[in-house]
């Protein structure tokens, strides 16, 4: 499920984006690079947060990676109705933050920011859910597979919400009913709504041998590091007696980072804004390894 933390970090604003929006395959996306077919012929799926689109921050690192991998780089504009507002989050930070001091004033400023949030983020939490539309993902995923020229391939990268649609991907034939794997590569960071089903990524590793990573927040209500220590302990038990290489995965606990370090850290947050910055080498160094 999501967590308050789902909707909490700060706009970016130390660079522009560069890309274009367009419509693919029957959606608005944002696309970065991909021009040079000489460097990559392959493609990322970049799926975002509960901002998608709506923040700035999620154009920005995919920019990024395509000028990093020489990939294109797709962000769809997927998350129900397209994603909620940045300006919410600034009252995310006030209603989560301690109370300095408990005076009357402070305390209803409080409820009164909390009560403001609710019309947003309830409606979200309930109908807002990655399920209900990972059929569009799955059916844009397989075009943008068909449509590859010869040797590309494609990986996908999920980030909070897009986490559980990256990682249930990984368990998708290219065709409905074929034997070619979907995706050739996943990353994934603080993602949601996997924490409780450990068995989902063993599937999403097993199933097509797919190269899975995750970057772990290491504090985190719910992808937590002793969630991702279960769940790699799981995959290393379901994938016993294979032979080296095999199966591929990494998961990396990032230390003293919170949920919504890779796409969301503020500048001013050391930890977490470092940890965001290692993380994007950790994904481009992940696909310019099993895309390029």
């Amino acid at each position: 499920m999501s967590c308050p933390d789902c909707f909490r970090g700060g706009v970016h604003a130390h660079s522009e984006p560069t890309g274009t929006i367009e419509t693919v395959h029957g959606m608005r996306t944002y696309i970065a690079g991909g021009s040079d077919s000489a460097r990559s012929k392959s493609t990322i799926l970049y799926l975002p947060d509960a901002f998608s689109l709506k923040l700035v921050n999620n154009k920005i690192l995919a920019d990024q990676y395509a000028s990093a991998t020489g990939c294109r780089v797709l962000i769809p504009d997927v998350v129900p109705n397209g994603g909620l507002s940045p300006d919410l989050m600034p009252s995310m930070e006030i209603a989560m933050a301690p109370l300095e001091k408990r005076t009357v004033g402070g305390v209803l400023h409080k409820i009164w920011i909390t009560l403001t949030l609710l019309p947003h983020v309830v409606p979200f939490i309930l109908f807002g859910r990655p399920h209900k539309v990972y059929s569009q993902i799955l059916a844009y995923a397989r075009a943008i597979k068909a449509e590859l020229p010869l040797g590309g391939k494609l990986g996908v990268a999920g980030f909070c919400w897009g986490a559980w649609p990256s990682t249930k991907l990984c368990t998708e034939p290219a065709t409905e009913g074929g034997s070619e794997r979907l995706i050739d590569a996943q990353f994934n960071g603080h993602p949601s709504f996997i924490s409780d089903t450990p068995e989902m990524v063993v599937d999403a590793i097993k199933k097509f041998k797919v190269p899975y990573a995750c970057a772990v927040a290491e504090i985190d209500m719910q992808f937590n590091a002793e969630v991702a220590a279960k769940t790699e302990a799981l995959v290393k038990q379901e994938t016993a007696g294979a032979s080296p290489g095999e199966y591929i995965y990494d998961f990396r606990i990032y230390k003293g980072c919170q949920h919504g370090f890779c796409v969301r850290a503020m500048k001013e947050d050391e930890a977490n804004f470092q940890g965001g910055r290692d993380a994007a080498k950790h994904a481009i160094d992940w696909f310019n390894k099993y895309l390029n």
